[in-house]
């Protein structure tokens, strides 16, 4: 007698069973891509939204000239995380390019105006006494005279919390070159050189020209760049004004 064979038949997959493996999927499909995501997108920081203004001015010949930046509102601006890169086109058509960092050397802003010491300062930087104290510091103790008022040398206390690389920007804030020498030395008219790049004479030749791009309301482009992010606070050009 022969045995019979036996077919087995399995029928289609059931569609209970067809919704839950295509679930399945669905919920690994959407973890491998939020992973992916999370990798791509993990170390990126936003830049700050904020609205600032750019304005120039002052009296070189009295050795005061302004270049000034007011945050009108908006986040806080840490200074650390950004650089001020300027385009100055000088009256020959040359295009000075400046980085102003956090780390970028002092200004020096007078050779005698802290009791007969020189004044330096990391430019542009906020006067707000009551915040910050006085902004701009020898490189020791100065006591001013009459009043017993140290203010600290960069040597001893280090930066100042006014300064560029150290404040934060705040509403209401305006960050300032106030003279002459701080705004050649922002401009990128002082030749690199050390921490405390040149003396009075070196300055002074920058001041120059700086006087002749004031004359020529000389084009400066200005550029705020939040270095975490790659992306742009500011982007402003502007005509120097006297």
């Amino acid at each position: 007698m022969k045995k019979g064979i036996v077919v087995e038949k399995y029928g289609a997959v059931s569609p209970v069973v067809g919704v839950m493996l295509m679930l399945v999927v669905t919920i690994i499909l959407a973890a491998v891509v939020s992973a992916f995501a999370s990798g791509v997108t993990g170390d990126t920081q936003v830049a700050p939204q904020a609205s600032l203004r750019i304005s120039t001015g002052g009296d070189i010949a009295s050795g005061e000239y302004d270049i000034s930046i007011e945050h009108l509102s908006g986040d806080p601006i840490p200074t650390k995380d950004v650089e001020i890169i300027t385009w100055l086109t000088l009256p020959n058509s040359t295009v000075v390019k400046h980085v102003q960092a956090a780390d970028s050397p002092y200004a020096l802003l007078s050779s005698s105006s802290l009791a007969g010491h020189p004044s330096y300062s990391r430019v542009p930087h906020v006067y707000d006494q009551q915040k910050y104290g006085y902004p701009c510091k020898s490189t020791e103790n100065v006591t001013v005279p009459y009043t017993g008022y140290v203010i600290g040398g960069i040597n001893e206390t280090g930066d100042s919390p006014a300064w560029f690389g150290v404040v934060t920007w705040m509403p209401g804030d305006i960050a300032r070159t106030y003279m002459a020498y701080g705004a050649a030395e922002l401009l990128g008219l002082v030749p690199a050189g050390e921490e405390f790049p040149g003396d009075a004479s070196t300055y002074d030749d920058a001041v120059d020209v700086l006087e002749d791009c004031v004359s020529s309301n000389a084009q400066l482009e200005v550029k705020i760049l939040h270095v975490p992010s790659g992306k742009y606070i500011l982007d402003e050009t502007v005509a120097l004004q006297g």
